[in-house]
């Protein structure tokens, strides 16, 4: 369904981008229960890798209610794994803040599987904390978030929205009929170009003090001209990305994230040549979308956490990142 507050539109994220350039220059489940004997690892034991990025678990999954002094129920963590010889799997985050990821079961061949961790304990204290998973040759961290008294942030109910957290504090933006945001598509470059989309404020002028925008771009699809429809949904298929570098101020492959705070400070995952070593950028899912009548356009979900960077080098961390773009094949 076509949604109103949309637009074709390139030129904005394009100059904030050229502007932030020149300011820088299938398995079983085993129980664990506690208190007895401790147990004893069996003897054919899996040989298995975790999915990740940097030190980060790439696609992890964290479901449930973490808040202080209340006893979590049903929460989970899910990352995906590369198994290289079937058997027997346990794997446990150890406690941190209180709280505790444990799991276990079995793979009955090789390939990639997705496996659930179970939360227990209570956590004591607020705060954004890394939970550390660890297998023979592989380790990486899950992100959990732990609030206070407070209420949530809710994933927004619109279509398309994006939320993150930036150093603890949470943030999130929808696109309705009312409340003057719109989803942005643009497409940049000649014969290779850079696509992208944003959550951004529709009106004229800066966007004001207390708004936010965020712009996400991906580079490079090659042939754009020539590219058919598969073509175009599979430059956004799901699966990890890394974060783009700028060679020479030119635009390379990877992504590239734009935002705008609440006091209408750009910031950006760009770092020189450095990129986001310890970040993470995931496609969730693609379907197509109609969004822009007569032109071809996907929907995609994507996950991320990382850096973003002001012209001065100051940094934001940047956690339980979101957000839904549509992307459409017109130039």
């Amino acid at each position: 369904m076509m949604i109103s507050r949309f637009r074709i539109h390139w030129t904005h994220i394009f100059v904030t981008l050229l502007a932030v350039i020149s300011l820088m220059g299938c398995a079983k489940e085993l129980s664990r229960e506690g208190g007895g004997d401790p147990v004893v690892p069996p003897a054919n034991m899996a040989t298995y890798a975790l999915e990740h990025q940097g030190t980060s678990c790439s696609d992890a999954i964290v479901t449930g209610t973490f808040k202080v002094g209340t006893a979590v129920t049903g929460a989970k963590i899910q990352v995906t794994v590369q198994v290289a010889i079937p058997g027997v799997w346990m794997l446990t985050t150890g406690s941190v803040n209180g709280i505790e990821f444990t799991g276990g079961g079995s793979f009955s061949a090789t390939g990639k599987y997705t496996i659930t961790l179970l939360a227990s304990g209570t956590p004591l204290q607020e705060g954004t904390f890394i939970f550390p998973l660890k297998t023979t040759g592989s380790a990486c961290g899950v992100s959990v978030k732990v609030s206070g008294n407070g209420p949530d942030v809710p994933v927004p109910p619109a279509d398309f929205y994006y939320k993150l957290t930036a150093n603890g504090k949470d943030y999130a933006q929808e696109v309705t009929t009312t409340n003057n945001y719109m989803l942005t598509s643009e497409t940049t470059g000649g014969n290779d170009v850079l696509l992208g989309s944003g959550v951004t404020w529709a009106g004229s002028g800066n966007v004001p003090t207390g708004k936010t925008e965020l712009l996400m771009s991906k580079g490079m699809l090659t042939g754009f001209d020539a590219a058919s429809n598969q073509d175009f949904k599979n430059f956004f298929q799901p699966g990890n990305y890394g974060y783009m570098i700028m060679n020479n101020q030119t635009f390379g492959t990877g992504v590239v994230l734009s935002w705008t705070d609440e006091n209408g400070k750009t910031w950006t995952t760009l770092n020189g040549t450095t990129g986001q070593p310890n970040g993470t950028f995931t496609i969730v899912s693609t379907e197509d979308w109609p969004g822009y009548s007569g032109y071809y356009g996907v929907k995609a979900k994507m996950r991320f956490t990382c850096k973003f960077y002001d012209d001065a080098g100051a940094s934001l961390d940047i956690t339980n990142g979101e957000m839904v773009g549509g992307f459409v094949k017109k130039r």
